[in-house]
């Protein structure tokens, strides 16, 4: 045992630190935005005994148009032949789902899912792909640090794909051909949960035909077309299911992000940049990955520019690099919020291996500056989670202040404070009421639904709404607030407003 520990110190490190890390920080008040739409989609899916993934809206009664789901204005949730559904694959939440079904609660689902990520690095290493010093640059250095302490799918998704890129960089050395079927079928099923494992396994294909574009016969030598087939099945199945169940091969986050897209030349250039980079767009940083870790980017500048004897491996290497970056980068639907650089996630597997055979080859002056980058990458990182912190710490302040406001309903006028309800909006009649939004329908509703007895109105104060009235697209203009509110009046009895911390909340009764 002590031996193991000493083999693999890295790993005992992690596997210490992070529910440490889960622990202190409070995951469990991660449930924001596209996190809450996971959590609804995986509870639906258990309620509706995984006979389909429409989801269950707790006001369907009151909005059953879903005008007032909340994230409003994002496409994240919409109807898709005649089923309201959300945006992210079904795969992710069958996992999650069973996870909730062996009673692992809402609290400790995203610390088990970090683990997925801690052991696709013990196999790195097991493989003897990066020592142990590269695992804790890999997990704290790099974006991989911020995406585990959510929500999401991108810690099984990186598994799957780190298993199946050394399986290919065996099949490299040793020509062993059930290596390369294990590596496809590793690489395909990932396509289950994010799209971008295509383009990933696009790269390792046209990185192989770029080396070998004078000599093919050598590529394709030992190869069954039976075993390529069988590897990627997943991929097959994948396609036809999609085309089943939502009319479109690559299925309903394609459909979702791109179905609408209409992207200037100008805007994928900026976004290009906040994908690898960093950019800083609407008063919101964006941090790309060789913004968050730099020094990644060295061995790729030494061995490209500074060095013109290299091996096939790492002339591999830099050739997933690059295309992968630029394929991720071009095709993107788009940059997201604060992590933009998660798009080229599984650009890290190559970068950690490719900084595994560099480091010790190189002179002082390059060791000098990979120190320094390596100091700012951990810098990052802490600032990244600085304002995850701060996130979730307003988040637990609001739903606190939520709480203390029990009602049939809670109605909110913007999607700032209406996203702040949490995992709230997979159990209570939330509406979030924005432009789209008919009001005489929804008061109607409430006015006919016996079941409400009472209601909320959470806004902003005056002096906040008039900060963010003309930079948030989705909330409720001021002349829409006042026709709510009297028809609200009109229809219920008002008691006396309350505020708390620029939140102003209103209680109506029926009479």
């Amino acid at each position: 045992m002590i031996q193991k520990i000493k083999e693999q110190w890295a790993v005992f490190i992690l596997i210490i630190t992070v529910p440490i890390l889960h622990i202190g920080i409070g995951t469990e008040n991660t449930y924001i935005a596209d996190s809450a739409l996971k959590a609804m989609q995986t509870d639906s899916l258990i309620q509706n005994n995984f006979q389909s993934e429409e989801i269950r809206y707790p006001a369907e009664k009151l909005d059953p148009l879903h005008e007032a789901f909340f994230l409003p204005g994002t496409g994240f949730a919409k109807e898709i032949q005649g089923r309201f559904i959300g945006q992210y694959p079904v795969a992710f939440t069958f996992l999650s789902s069973f996870l909730r079904l062996i009673g692992i609660t809402w609290k400790w689902v995203p610390m088990l899912l970090s683990f997925f990520m801690i052991f696709s690095l013990y196999l790195l290493s097991k493989r003897k792909l990066i020592g142990q010093r590269t695992i804790l640059l890999g997990y704290f250095a790099t974006i991989l640090f911020a995406l585990c302490l959510d929500f999401s799918e991108y810690s099984i998704y990186f598994l799957f794909n780190s298993i199946g890129f050394s399986f290919w960089l065996s099949y490299r050395d040793l020509k062993k051909s059930s290596d390369l079927y294990l590596a496809l079928i590793s690489c395909s099923i990932p396509i289950w949960f994010r799209l971008e494992t295509l383009l990933f396994l696009g790269s390792l294909v046209l990185s192989e035909i770029i080396i070998h574009r004078k000599n093919i016969k050598d590529l394709i030598k030992g190869i069954n077309p039976l075993g390529i087939l069988f590897g990627i099945l997943p991929i097959i199945l994948f396609f036809l299911w999609n085309f089943w169940d939502y009319g479109h091969v690559l299925g309903v986050r394609f459909i979702f992000n791109y179905g609408i897209e209409q992207t200037s030349v100008l805007d994928r250039v900026h976004r290009f940049f906040s994908i690898i980079f960093v950019n800083y767009v609407n008063g919101a940083p964006k941090f790309g990955l060789f913004f968050c870790s730099s020094f990644l980017l060295l061995p790729v500048l030494y061995y490209v520019f500074f060095k013109n004897e290299k091996d096939k491996k790492i002339d591999f290497l830099l050739l997933v690099i690059v295309i992968n970056t630029v394929l991720v980068g071009v095709l993107a639907p788009n940059d997201g919020i604060t992590i933009t650089g998660r798009y080229l996630i599984l650009t890290i597997i190559p970068l950690l291996i490719l900084w595994e055979i560099w480091n010790p080859q190189i002179s002082k002056s390059w060791k000098t500056l990979s120190v320094v980058l390596i100091i700012f990458s951990f810098f990052v990182s802490g600032l990244i989670l600085a304002i995850m912190q701060h996130a979730i710490k307003q988040e637990k302040i609001y739903r606190n202040f939520y709480a203390q406001n029990q009602s049939s309903v809670w109605i909110f006028t913007d999607p700032l404070l209406c996203g702040q309800a949490g995992s709230d909006h997979l159990s209570k009649n939330i509406l979030c009421i924005n432009p789209k939004t008919n009001l005489d329908r929804i008061v109607n509703n409430l006015i006919k639904e016996p079941s409400i007895s009472s209601l909320i109105l959470f806004e902003m104060s005056e002096k906040e709404f008039k900060k963010f009235e003309y930079k948030m697209p989705m909330i409720l203009p001021s002349k829409s607030k006042t026709l709510l509110t009297k028809k609200l009046d009109l229809h219920f009895r008002k008691e006396k407003s309350l505020e708390y911390k620029g939140i102003v909340s209103t209680r109506y009764y029926k009479p």
